[in-house]
C-alpha cells in the first residue's frame, strides 16, 4: 500500500504569514485624502469615515483568520495534497479582501443601491474566507495522521464532537449579507465589524475553531 503524501508545515506556515501580513498592509492604501482636499483637511478627515470603517472591519477579519489559522498550524506536524490545496484556497480568498474593503468604503458616498451590492460583495467574500477555514479545520479533525504519526496498533483518536458554535461565525455572516441587501446596508456593515472583533476577542477556539481532536505539537 502507497502511503499517502505528506509535508512538514513550516513552509506552508511561512508562506501563510507572508500573505496575510501583505493582505492586511494593503488594507490602509484605500485611505488618501486628494491635494484638493487639504484647505478643508479636517472636514476630509471626517469626510473618510467609510474607509476608516473598512479599515478596521478588515484588519480584525484579517487577523482573526490569522489567530484560527495559527491556532490551526500549531495543532498539525504535516499537511497533505487535500489540505495544502485549502490552504492555497483560503489564501486566495484572504488576499482578495482589499478590493470588496475599497468598494465597501467607497459606496457609502454613492447611491443606496450600491451600498447593498458593496455589502454583499463584501460579506460574500468574508463568507467564503470563513468557509474554506471551517472545510480546513474539519478535514485536519478528520485526519489524525496529520498530528503525529500514532504507534503501530494505537487506536484513532475520536473525532471531535460538533458543536453550534463552530456555524456562528458563517451564519452571522449570512444574516448580514441579507440583512443588508433587504433592509439596510449600513446594518450589514456594523454587523461585519461586529463580527470580526468577535473573531479578535473570543478565547477558546480562538473565536471560531474547534480542534478538539487534534493533538497539540
Amino acid at each position: 500500500m502507497v502511503a499517502s503524501r505528506r509535508w512538514e508545515t513550516n513552509r506552508i506556515e511561512a508562506f501563510s504569514d507572508g500573505v496575510f501580513a501583505i493582505a492586511i498592509t494593503l488594507l490602509v492604501l484605500e485611505i488618501k485624502i486628494e491635494p484638493e482636499q487639504f484647505d478643508h483637511l479636517l472636514r476630509a478627515l471626517l469626510d473618510e469615515w467609510p474607509a476608516y470603517l473598512a479599515y478596521v472591519t478588515s484588519f480584525l477579519t484579517v487577523g482573526s483568520v490569522w489567530i484560527a489559522h495559527h491556532n490551526l498550524y500549531t495543532h498539525l506536524r504535516f499537511v497533505d495534497p487535500v489540505l495544502l490545496r485549502l490552504n492555497m484556497l483560503l489564501l486566495l480568498a484572504a488576499a482578495f479582501l482589499p478590493f470588496p474593503t475599497a468598494i465597501m468604503a467607497q459606496a457609502f458616498d454613492a447611491s443606496e443601491n450600491a451600498e447593498r451590492v458593496a455589502v454583499a460583495f463584501y460579506g460574500g467574500t468574508a463568507l467564503v474566507i470563513e468557509l474554506l477555514l471551517r472545510a480546513a479545520v474539519t478535514y485536519a479533525a478528520s485526519r489524525p495522521d496529520l498530528t503525529d504519526t500514532p504507534p503501530p496498533g494505537a487506536a484513532p483518536p475520536s473525532q471531535p464532537k460538533r458543536h453550534w458554535r463552530e456555524a456562528v461565525t458563517a451564519s452571522l455572516y449570512a444574516l448580514a449579507i441579507l440583512a443588508g441587501i433587504f433592509i439596510f446596508p449600513r446594518l450589514a456593515a456594523a454587523a461585519y465589524l461586529l463580527v470580526a472583533i468577535r473573531g479578535m476577542l473570543v478565547v477558546g477556539g480562538e473565536g471560531r475553531l474547534s480542534l478538539r481532536g487534534l493533538t497539540p505539537r
